[in-house]
């Protein structure tokens, strides 16, 4: 009787200790949207060092500074194959480009939408990176930079050091480390900069638990903290400069979605860690409200990839508009209810339908994949 009232009570410990395993079958195929809301401001008071087992991490007092969206897509349609086979047949790879670049990447995952680099300034930097069962690796970083003519133009760069982002499956108190570089030599474009990037990353999966943002409770989620000892070089008409910087991020996964629901990202100086920046999946938009007030109206697909379609009660002449997440107006047409969005980038934006006579308006968000 006692050895199965001890069996009963490991069982029952090891029950309330259960935890999340998040594997390569969870983290993002090609085109996947997250949204999300940014917040910059009052992040002082929120604790973000918490640690262990069976954590609950409270931050439903964040606010919504602005909308927008986390987001990976497959290579072909990332804008930088043609520029890596551009590249690579100039550099004399020849018919093995195509193989070359199928072979380094199957997924890009979008990193920011600038980075300032001392004496120039990247647009749209994607990491082209390779996703198998066992590791999540960086293997080329395509961005954009503009020429002396101030044109923007993409560029790729081959990682000389691979960078293995993550390892899968990973769970509480997994850990990984790697050593990753890349750079550009923007001669090509008429620019006299070298520019070159090295780290040391180290992440490790430090608690689980549930995660609480102001938009939706997660219940089996996982910490990882992930640090980068990194030092971004550049060579500037001769001159080297060079800037070395701890950059600390907190990211918490749940396994229902593809990637992080909620990161926090700043810099370590002097060992303290100052957080700058937190994103939240939330499917609100900062300063739009959805209604369907004076006749309901539907939107499908959601997401959408090439044609929107809008299906209205409303007998009156309408007309529709496309608007960004911030309200800025993007497109504009009458009566037709089928909107092409094949030239909109991958993001959240609103749909407006309004009657001619203006007594009926009605807006929805939808995703662009």
């Amino acid at each position: 009787m006692k050895n199965i009232y001890t069996l009963l009570l490991s069982v029952g410990f090891l029950c309330s200790y259960s935890q999340s395993t998040y594997t390569s079958a969870n983290y993002a195929n090609g085109n996947y949207t997250l949204p999300m809301t940014t917040v910059a401001t009052g992040l002082l008071t929120q604790n973000f060092d918490t640690t262990g087992a069976n954590i609950t991490w409270d931050y439903s007092a964040l606010g919504m500074d602005f909308s927008g969206t986390r987001y990976t897509m497959s290579p072909s349609s990332s804008g930088y194959q043609a520029t890596f086979i551009a590249q690579c047949i100039l550099a004399g790879g020849g018919f093995t480009c195509l193989s070359k670049w199928n072979t380094l990447t199957n997924i890009g995952v979008v990193d920011i939408d600038s980075l300032d680099a001392f004496v120039f300034t990247l647009y749209d930097v994607m990491t082209l990176a390779k996703k198998s069962t066992n590791t999540l690796v960086g293997n080329v970083k395509g961005l954009k930079v503009k020429d002396t003519n101030s044109l923007t133009v993409p560029i790729v760069a081959e990682y000389s050091e691979p960078d293995t982002i993550l390892t899968f499956p990973f769970t509480y108190l997994d850990s990984g480390k790697n050593y990753g570089a890349w750079g550009l030599d923007l001669s090509s474009i008429g620019q006299n900069i070298q520019y070159k990037v090295t780290y040391d990353r180290n992440w490790k999966v430090e608690g689980y638990g549930t995660l609480i943002t102001p938009y939706q409770t997660h219940s089996n989620v996982l910490k990882v903290k992930t640090t980068l000892d990194q030092i971004d070089s550049v060579v500037f008409f001769a001159t080297p400069l060079g800037l070395p910087r701890k950059i600390v991020e907190y990211t918490w996964y749940d396994p229902n979605f593809g990637l992080p629901v909620m990161r926090a990202e700043g810099l370590e100086v002097l060992g303290f860690t100052t957080i700058n920046t937190v994103q939240y999946y939330d499917t609100r938009i900062v300063g739009v409200t959805e209604n369907t007030s004076n006749g309901e109206t539907t939107i499908f697909p959601n997401p959408a990839t090439t044609v929107l379609h809008i299906k209205t009660t409303n007998e009156e002449p309408m007309i529709y508009q496309v608007l960004t997440i911030h309200g800025n107006l993007l497109f504009t047409q009458e009566d037709s209810a089928s909107i092409d969005v094949s030239s909109f980038p991958p993001g959240l934006y609103v749909v407006k339908a309004s009657s001619r006579n203006g007594k009926s308006t009605t807006t929805h968000k939808f995703i662009k994949n």
